[in-house]
């Protein structure tokens, strides 16, 4: 099965950190305060943003180059130049690390290691997929 790369951002952001997010807010939600965890978010996505659309406006051109995003991998609603996944990206990763601080610092290891690994097998599930391809011969 073969899914449009245009969504493949999107995907990854989904399987890599939502799913975890949700997995582990099941059980530590009660105990977050809600007021600190979205000022948490808005600061980073604000300076996240700031620095993502400095990266993107210097182009290959300039020679302090950082970094683009590829037009096949994002499904093309932008927002200030960057695709809205960057955008839902701060948002889950800064969700994701204080729900998986809380959970530790409360002595609950398991959940937080669980969802680790969930990430990062989804991380490098296109590893060794394009592993796979290579050596398939």
């Amino acid at each position: 099965m073969t899914i449009k790369l245009k969504f493949h951002y999107i995907l990854s952001l989904f399987f890599v950190f939502i799913v975890p997010l949700f997995f582990e807010g099941h059980f530590i939600y009660q105990q977050i305060d809600t007021y600190n965890l979205i000022a948490f978010i808005v600061g980073i996505t604000i300076i996240g943003s700031l620095w993502d659309i400095w990266a993107t406006k210097h182009g290959v051109k300039d020679s302090i180059w950082i970094w683009q995003f590829n037009k096949k991998d994002i499904i093309g609603i932008t927002f200030f130049d960057l695709p809205i996944e960057e955008y839902l990206f701060y948002i889950a990763t800064s969700t994701y690390i204080i729900f998986t601080w809380k959970l530790m610092e409360s002595g609950n290891v398991f959940i937080p290691t669980v969802a680790t690994l969930w990430s990062l097998f989804f991380i490098g599930l296109p590893y060794i997929n394009r592993f796979k391809k290579q050596y398939k011969n």
